[in-house]
């Protein structure tokens, strides 16, 4: 689920340089650039990295469509702050918005230097979700990249892409828990496509509902922890408000890594959160 772990471990890892990210692109070494960079990928994305090390196939065209919604979307524009163990706090706008039958998701975020967005959009169909075009994006002192992906065709693949994936997972997770589906013995999974077209698989577990008070609001959430497949020790504890498919009303970022041991058990233990996202203001004509 919006932050990647490959970006996010790396920052969690980075010696404490607040303002690093602003130096100018001479005073700064090419790794702290890519450090800088790969932080702004991690504002926009649950699962995945904007400069993920790997660099596998396309997805196949059998790939089956997103599943069947159980909450329809609604509109809705969330203000957050990203805080990253030593560096700069971090600005994100998240939107879902709609226009006639067609679905639009998005963040953006931007740090002096440097900007990022990811915007996704997606129509319903009894209830199934289905993409209908893909956009993002990067810039660092000017320079960057952009990925676009157009409608799918007929035949290709109909997988959500991150932002979708977003709107999706809290559709899905209010009514698995009323199920009581998808807890910690029995982790569900939801398949995606990341910015360069590759299926991805993003396991969760449902924990528990909580009552949380963010953003002048008192938010009925439920609280998952969230993991992409084979990337087992980075995850995403995600407090979703089901009434506005795609809101989060907080995330703490977890390494399983700095807590396990020489044999690679976790022991039990918890590790503390190198990040976390803080909403502080909502707008929907939802109340």
């Amino acid at each position: 689920m919006t932050l990647p772990s490959f970006a996010l471990s790396h920052l969690s890892q980075a010696p404490a340089r607040r303002g690093a990210c602003t130096a100018t692109r001479a005073d700064r070494p090419s790794a702290w650039q890519r450090l800088c960079r790969a932080g702004l990928g991690a504002l926009l994305v649950l699962a995945g990295s904007a400069q993920a090390a790997s660099d596998e196939a396309a997805v196949s065209p059998e790939a089956p469509v997103a599943p069947v919604a159980s909450i329809a979307p609604v509109p809705f524009t969330a203000h957050y702050t990203l805080v990253l163990d030593g560096w700069p706090d971090v600005p994100i706008t998240q939107r879902v918005s709609q226009s006639g039958e067609l679905y639009i998701a998005s963040m953006e975020a931007s740090i002096k230097v440097a900007s990022g967005y990811e915007q996704g959009r997606f129509t319903l169909a009894e209830g199934r979700m289905l993409p209908e075009g893909y956009r993002s994006g990067y810039r660092l002192a000017g320079i960057g990249k952009d990925y676009n992906r157009e409608a799918p065709q007929a035949g290709d693949t109909r997988l959500p892409d991150r932002q979708s994936l977003l709107v999706l997972l809290s559709q899905q997770v209010d009514s698995q828990w009323s199920e009581q589906a998808c807890l910690a013995a029995t982790p569900c999974s939801l398949d995606y496509l990341d910015h360069k077209g590759r299926q991805r698989t993003l396991m969760y577990e449902i924990q528990g509902q909580e009552t949380r008070q963010a953003a002048q609001r008192t938010f009925r959430t439920l609280r998952i922890e969230a993991w992409r497949k084979h990337r087992e020790h980075k995850h995403y504890r995600i407090w979703l408000a089901p009434r506005w498919p795609g809101l989060m009303v907080g995330l703490d970022y977890l390494d399983y890594e700095d807590v396990m041991d020489k044999e690679g058990n976790r022991n039990g233990k918890v590790p503390p959160r190198s990040a976390h996202l803080t909403l502080h203001q909502l707008s929907s004509a939802r109340q």
